[in-house]
């Protein structure tokens, strides 16, 4: 079960809110930004967090409210759930935000941006791995998975829009995968498992997903016209 809440990682999240200086967080988030950071369910209510880099961050059920983030940087973060009531979101990257859920109750997203935030969206590595099917795949994917400190497990694989338009993958473990954006044209999943797996916005034209593990997938904004279900 992956973690709730890092410790560290949020002390020196609330040091740099207190200080009223985010430039610490943004310094050792920017070395530190495959390995996701868990905020999952804490609390920055009414937090300084203008200008701020968390992208990336699993913010699930986070207390945000009136939270100032004026200029933050929330691409590809995870704020199913999160309460935002209030929170002024002026010029923040919202790009491929998973909004799920998420209370923006007096905020004001549209005066955010949605825009792409210029940042790494695939690992090569990875992506030429899957390519070459499950039998190579998942018994890495599985490794990874349980070796610790690896970014694989604190994130998932790491797969945003990366292109794998008719390819085989029946069978593969993409549980808890980021596959925002994705080119899944008619590619075989059957089988596979996609528990947890991140699908906003992918292209599942034609996809075969007849048998595929799809609990707590999130679909928001994917294609899945012709896709193969049953």
């Amino acid at each position: 079960m992956k973690s709730r809440l890092d410790k560290k990682q949020y002390d020196l999240l609330v040091s740099a809110v207190k200080s009223e200086s985010i430039s610490e967080w943004n310094e050792w988030y920017a070395a530190h930004l495959k390995d996701t950071v868990h905020l999952r369910g804490t609390s920055v209510f009414g937090a300084h967090l203008d200008g701020a880099d968390l992208s990336y961050l699993n913010l699930e059920g986070a207390d945000l409210r009136f939270a100032s983030l004026k200029e933050a940087d929330l691409s590809y973060s995870y704020l199913k759930d999160a309460n935002l009531e209030g929170a002024n979101l002026f010029s923040a990257n919202l790009w491929r935000a998973s909004l799920d859920g998420t209370n923006l109750d007096g905020a004001n997203p549209d005066a955010a941006n949605f825009e792409p935030a210029g940042k790494l969206k695939f690992d090569a590595v990875q992506a030429e791995l899957l390519k070459m099917g499950k039998d190579v795949w998942n018994p890495w994917y599985a490794a990874k998975l349980m070796e610790e400190n690896s970014s694989v497990r604190l994130y998932g694989a790491f797969l945003e829009e990366v292109s794998l338009a008719g390819f085989d993958l029946s069978g593969a473990n993409l549980s808890y995968a980021h596959l925002e954006g994705a080119d899944l044209r008619q590619v075989n999943l059957s089988g596979a498992d996609l528990s947890y797996a991140h699908l906003e916005g992918a292209d599942l034209w034609m996809a075969d997903l007849r048998g595929a593990n799809l609990r707590h997938a999130e679909l928001g904004g994917a294609n899945l016209e012709g896709a193969k279900r049953k």
